[in-house]
């Protein structure tokens, strides 16, 4: 909204008159017609006393806390992708500039004509984007240090790191690092990128080795717990399809035998299939000294594994035994006729 717009809207939602509204200010009600028609200006020492009385902030008063919906940012940026392919970069750059003076407090708006800058310097030549990439890189600082919206700020972030990185400009991108928490996965992959940059290709290799580890972890445990929902609400078909991507993450992510069939053997015993449990715990118990078997794989040749302790996969392995013999999960087991060659194959050990 321009100026003149704001002051009629304004005017009119605190009731006055063109004619009150000019006494109130001390000027005629033809200068408030001409300020409302955008034939004139007021004064910059009314500007105050104008949004005084018409109960706004001065930055209201200048729009410049004008609320953008989704659906008009989203039309903002089509129409600068639009004027990247007809238009010189300069004339798009010009409008970009336009945008963010008409509308300086909408961060997602300046986020996103920020990015797709960015990206648009990355086809330009070295010489041509100096001036793009300073505006980028301020605009994006800018976010960083003003926005209040935690989500612009990550991306903010995340945008002024990349820029760094496709600049060769590691040790501004390393200080970028600080703005994550220590144990954040975003700094160690961040931080391989620039280790890559530098020709410390091991320490790449170990950061995102362990990377591989912790995202391992996480998508298996995302799956067992959509079987978990899945089973909760009798959904079996969804409850075994998450726990065969399950079982297939662990053959992808090379984690041994057991961890590639310990999922199943939830369903099976949920479902009370006493053949099916049988074969999984006989599988299990067989392979306990595989659960380590990631250690020995070349996707984490560069990772320090914590070596197991003696007796670790013993322990295991009689622990899965006891619990078939002495829970009441698995009475229906028990129960079973295939239960006497578990019985001879594994007995139980005090």
């Amino acid at each position: 909204m321009k100026l003149n717009d704001v002051i009629r809207k304004y005017r009119k939602e605190n009731n006055l008159t063109q004619e009150e509204m000019a006494a109130r200010l001390g000027v005629s009600a033809p200068a408030v017609n001409k300020w409302e028609s955008g034939a004139s200006m007021p004064d910059i020492t009314l500007l105050a006393p104008i949004a005084r009385l018409l109960h706004i902030s001065l930055d209201e008063l200048l729009s410049f806390k004008e609320n953008l919906s989704e659906a008009e940012v989203n039309a903002k940026i089509s129409e600068i992708y639009g004027m990247m392919v007809k238009d010189p970069i300069e004339t798009v750059f010009s409008k970009i500039n336009e945008m963010v003076r008409e509308y300086p407090n909408a961060d997602y708006l300046i986020l996103n004509l920020a990015m797709i800058l960015y990206t648009q310097t990355l086809l330009m030549k070295a010489e041509e984007r100096d001036k793009y990439v300073c505006w980028v890189r301020e605009t994006f600082e800018k976010l960083i240090s003003e926005s209040k919206d935690e989500k612009i700020v990550k991306q903010a972030t995340d945008g002024v790191y990349a820029l760094y990185i496709s600049n060769e400009m590691y040790d501004e991108a390393e200080k970028c690092l600080d703005r994550y928490l220590p144990d954040d996965p975003e700094r160690k992959r961040k931080l391989a990128m620039i280790c890559y940059g530098r020709g410390k290709y091991d320490d790449a290799y170990k950061l995102l080795e362990e990377l591989l580890v912790v995202d391992y972890r996480c998508l298996a445990t995302g799956l067992h717990q959509i079987y978990m929902v899945a089973m909760k609400k009798d959904d079996h078909k969804k409850a075994k399809e998450a726990l065969e991507k399950e079982s297939a993450l662990a053959k992808l992510f090379e984690m041994g035998v057991y961890h590639e069939n310990s999922g199943m053997l939830d369903y099976a015993v949920a479902t009370k299939d006493a053949k099916k449990t049988l074969e999984l715990l006989d599988i299990l118990i067989s392979n306990t000294d595989t659960l380590l078997d990631f250690t020995r794989s070349s996707l984490y040749e560069h990772v320090k594994f914590n070596e197991a302790g003696s007796g670790m996969f013993s322990n295991m392995r009689d622990t899965l035994i006891k619990q078939v013999y002495n829970e009441d999960d698995y009475q229906f087991v028990r129960d079973s006729k295939a239960f006497e060659d578990f019985k001879k194959k594994w007995p139980v050990t005090e």
